[in-house]
């Protein structure tokens, strides 16, 4: 690819009318430009988002915070990328290599690509020409090229943890599509942790599409909650949500009958008592932190993973669940309710002690899980 790509002569142009989009951002307290010289001539970051972009209320939405937040410490050296598919994002790979090599980037610049949509792509692509090094964030690295650096924050844990806090009621996870790889790792972990309570199963493994569009599908997502919830009304159920953007569609179909579900990637408490606990993944941080790492030496790891105990992860506990009283202590494993049961009405006290009780186990599994 590279090759070809330095022998095509509209790339130039090709770059300038390319959607190479720079979001300047106010605040109340601006970055200074440099003292000499204004802004840099070429940026020294490039962030390219997947195609569904930002707007996810989550995983993509955090990612742009810590874009912006470089940015504005870092006055024109970033550029934030938003290809329309893989295909524009490909020709967008080969017009970065194309600009780096001009004499006038003094150093290497750093392409960072977000999310597993790009993998396929850039683990076929040639080793890239020009003065640039390349990260692909949310992957494992396994078989990568040589020459790609990866990241990722390992959710086997945070499942494994989920599963067993959640073992005493009936579950149902809902995930974007089947194969990919932080998914399927995640749905291991989760239904690991759920089985090694009561030696139960899951009660189905739904997911929304075969591919990446999966992602997007919050309509499906939302009638899929709705089929859920009719089918079981009378037992209490739990909705464990591993489909990026699409699990707002989600969130907007709970509330009715004994049905919940768990926050994912960010603290969702504020949107409903129905959520008793999220999974804050702080994809922000990290990426803070690779680009500090860049910073002070212009050197990445080739491979980068975070799991439960690195700080990375954090559970965080809904305060008004079950305001209104709906959830009991289910004591029998049918979830039959008995009228004894009503004075047993629980409160978040309750997860806090199962999180307690199950969080050093999450951490040894996950780490015996990754010297597989």
């Amino acid at each position: 690819m590279a090759t070809t790509m330095r022998n095509v002569p509209f790339l130039p142009l090709l770059f300038a009318i390319l959607s190479l989009t720079w979001f300047s951002c106010e605040n109340e307290t601006s970055a200074p430009l440099p003292e000499e010289g204004g802004l840099p001539e070429n940026p020294s970051v490039y962030i390219i988002f997947p195609p569904n972009g930002p707007g996810d209320n989550g995983f993509l939405d955090k990612v742009m915070s810590a874009t912006t937040e470089y940015a504005m410490a870092h006055p024109g050296e970033v550029r934030i990328l938003l290809p329309e598919d893989s295909l524009q994002a490909t020709v967008m790979l080969a017009t970065i290599e194309f600009v780096t090599m001009k004499e006038s980037q003094k150093d290497t610049a750093l392409t960072v690509f977000i999310g597993s949509e790009y993998k396929e792509m850039l683990y076929q692509a040639s080793h890239p020409e020009g003065k640039q090094k390349i990260l692909l964030m949310e992957d494992d690295g396994e078989g990568a090229p040589e020459w790609l650096h990866t990241c990722m924050i390992e959710r086997y844990g945070a499942c494994y943890l989920a599963g067993a806090m959640l073992a005493q009621q009936k579950a149902s996870i809902i995930a974007a599509m089947p194969g990919e790889s932080s998914l399927e790792r995640s749905i291991e972990g989760f239904k690991k942790g759920y089985g090694s309570i009561k030696g139960r199963e899951v009660d189905a493994v739904y997911y929304l599409a075969d591919n990446h569009k999966g992602f997007t599908m919050q309509h499906r997502a939302h009638q899929l909650c709705d089929s859920i919830q009719e089918s079981d009304m009378f037992n209490y159920h739990t909705i464990f949500p591993l489909a990026g953007a699409a699990n707002l569609g989600m969130y907007n179909a709970i509330g009715d009958y004994f049905t919940q579900i768990i926050g994912m990637d960010k603290d969702y408490s504020s949107i409903g008592n129905f959520i008793p606990f999220s999974i804050n993944v702080g994809i922000d941080a990290l990426l803070l932190d690779c680009l500090a790492q860049w910073d002070d030496s212009h050197q990445l790891p080739k491979q980068r993973k975070e799991g439960l105990d690195s700080g990375f992860i954090e559970f965080v506990f809904n305060d008004t669940w079950n305001s209104d009283g709906q959830f009991y202590d289910w004591e029998d494993e049918n979830q039959q309710l008995n009228e004894e049961d009503k004075n047993k009405v629980l409160t978040t006290e309750f997860w806090k002690q199962r999180y307690a009780l199950f969080k050093d186990q999450a951490i040894k599994e996950e780490q015996a899980y990754e010297k597989h």
